[in-house]
């Protein structure tokens, strides 16, 4: 049996990482079999939910320190590496601060130690903190590949974010795209109605769409502007919002400000999003940075037309209408270019061959090549 310690997952509800975990953990065990595999997984909360969850996979959820006690995570987790010898730590992390527990691996003598990188910058709400975070990720960047055997990343953007070139243009970096089920993201016109009704929305009103988590590195008061615009030219508009975060409240006050009230409907965290990409015309995500938006491949694979900021990267498009405009041409601009690719036919939109990359089956071998290599 082969025993993989892996990180970080929050709560399993909190966005790509959980969701690519929650993925691997699945996938890996029904590949390679319950009996040949166990999995077991860091994070730095108490989730109950998530460790009733874990347990159905027979695996364990060890609760360590934060990054703001770094010591003491360092400690946690040579002492989990002491009590049960894993063959393999798997670290799934957003930048090089997070460090700590790859070292720790290295420190106990792990022989298989995966680092795989999930963004492209310091998602921190504050100027000063993420001026400091990115000085401290810009450090640690040139080390912390010392402390691994192997390096993935969302994109080729999230690899060269968190490694070095040499270990990027390297055989040992590996890009594991954000597969998503293509059955279960598909565009139907009657379920489309369906969820029209449900939301109360007419078959005139424009619905704009955006799905993730509220927090610095999704730009929402760029998100707002632009909707505000496009309201402005067209009042039979609509922007639906689903997700939470730290900047939720201060996304609906400036919503209320604004007077869009009546126009803005969150819809909290969802699980069925499928659906809600059915209801949508577009969507939009005017990103700061991303390592790869799984939300904007899913979107694609219900033929939803989708408007990216250029910060994202040209990896994510799939299809023939996914477009990538410059944050700094401003909320007019964009809105007057939603308002013009507003009149299309759904059912025209073409995957590109691109697409196969984020293919289910394709992300299988990839995942069992990460297990089994």
């Amino acid at each position: 049996m082969k025993q993989i310690l892996v990180g970080f997952i929050m709560d399993g509800k909190a966005g790509g990482i959980d969701k690519y975990l929650l993925n691997f953990l699945g996938t890996v065990k029904a590949e390679a079999g319950a009996e040949e595999i166990e999995m077991d997984f860091l994070t730095d909360g108490s989730h109950g939910e998530l460790k009733t969850y874990l347990a159905g996979y027979h695996s364990e959820l060890y609760a360590i320190a934060s990054l703001k006690h770094p010591i003491k995570q360092f400690r946690q987790v040579c002492s989990i590496l002491k009590n049960k010898k894993y063959d393999m730590v798997y670290l799934n992390v957003s930048t090089a601060i997070d460090c700590v527990a790859a070292f720790a691996a290295k420190r106990m003598g792990v022989p298989e130690r995966a680092i795989h990188s999930h963004s492209s910058g310091n998602d921190c709400e504050s100027t000063v903190q993420r001026f400091a975070y990115d000085i401290v990720h810009k450090i640690c960047r040139l080390f912390f590949y010392r402390a691994g055997t192997r390096f993935y990343g969302c994109s080729v953007k999230a690899g060269e974010w968190l490694f070095p070139k040499k270990i990027t243009d390297s055989e040992r970096f590996e890009v594991i795209y954000n597969a998503v089920d293509g059955d279960r993201f598909r565009y139907d016109e009657s379920l489309r109605k369906e969820v029209r009704q449900e939301l109360k929305i007419e078959d005139d009103v424009l619905v704009i769409g955006h799905m993730g988590n509220f927090c610095y590195a999704k730009n929402y008061p760029f998100l707002i502007d632009v909707f505000e615009q496009v309201h402005r030219r067209r009042s039979q508009s609509m922007l639906l919002l689903g997700g939470k975060g730290v900047e939720l409240e201060s996304v609906k006050v400036l919503v209320k400000k604004k007077g869009l009230g009546e126009a803005v409907r969150f819809l909290g965290w969802r699980s069925d999003t499928e659906r809600l990409y059915q209801a949508m015309d577009l969507l939009l995500l005017p990103s700061r940075f991303e390592g790869l938006p799984v939300v904007g491949v899913e979107a694609q694979c219900t033929k939803l037309p989708c408007v990216f900021s250029d910060t994202i990267t040209e990896e994510a498009k799939i299809q023939d209408h996914c477009y990538f405009l410059p944050l700094s041409e401003g909320p007019k601009s964009w809105a007057e270019f939603i308002l013009q690719h507003q009149d299309y036919d759904r059912s025209q939109v073409r995957l590109t061959k691109e697409a196969r990359y984020y293919d289910l089956e394709n992300q299988r071998e990839q995942l069992r090549r990460i297990v089994c290599r």
